[in-house]
């Protein structure tokens, strides 16, 4: 699950709150938590009216970054998306495991796009190659995330709402775009099962940073490996 902001802020006003609740009993001055809760809303008030909220999202990317399971859970589930897209035709070009990865704090403060949060992967796709059942092959890379975590990680899956939204932008005209998204999400388990020591070796590479290149080589060795 993903806490926003506002998510944040609300828990440290509470917070304080009950900070100055206790504090008058172990003699606490009171305005110790109220100029921590105006600095707060005046932190919060400038991040959303000429950010918008960028760099709050910058700050729970930052600290989730450095969480170990987070970043686990992010590789496998980036991973999924990197490994179904390759083995599918599509060139990998580009990924990160969190999205402040790469880029300062004024880059990001600039951007327009910046959420945050989530990882991704970038795949490159010319319509002129290979364009036989297209959209089945893409739908199933975008649910190899969500596949991805499904397999190799306990609890409730907390990626994928973006890939979901995309899928079902892209199949929205199909006569029947909940059996394609449960198709794609099924084809992409097995994919996946079908190559999971790949998959374990490339989620591991990619939480430790290796380049595209290096990507490509430990597929490629763990598909030589498994066919021996």
């Amino acid at each position: 699950m993903n806490i926003t902001t506002t998510d944040l802020l609300a828990i440290a006003i509470f917070t304080i709150t009950m900070m100055s609740l206790v504090g008058t009993m172990v003699g606490l001055s009171p305005i110790v938590p109220t100029a921590i809760a105006i600095a707060l809303l005046g932190a919060w008030g400038i991040d959303i009216g000429f950010w918008q909220g960028k760099f709050g999202a910058y700050t729970q990317a930052w600290l989730r970054a450095r969480d170990p399971n987070y970043r686990k859970r992010v590789s496998y589930h980036e991973a999924g998306h990197f490994l179904a897209a390759h083995v599918l035709g599509f060139r990998v070009i580009n990924y990160a495991i969190a999205g402040i990865v790469g880029h300062s704090l004024g880059e990001i403060l600039a951007s327009e796009s910046f959420n945050g949060i989530e990882g991704g992967v970038e795949i490159e796709v010319d319509n002129s190659k290979n364009s036989f059942n297209l959209l089945d092959r893409y739908c199933t890379v975008y649910m190899a995330g969500i596949a991805s975590e499904q397999m190799m990680c306990a609890g409730e899956i907390e990626g994928g709402l973006d890939d979901i939204k995309r899928l079902r932008q892209a199949i929205a005209n199909l006569p029947n775009p909940i059996v394609q998204e449960r198709w794609a999400l099924l084809n992409a388990k097995n994919l996946l099962s079908e190559h999971r020591s790949a998959l374990i070796a490339l989620a591991e590479q990619m939480q430790n940073g290796a380049s595209i290149e290096a990507c490509y080589q430990t597929i490629e060795q763990a598909l030589l490996s498994s066919s021996t």
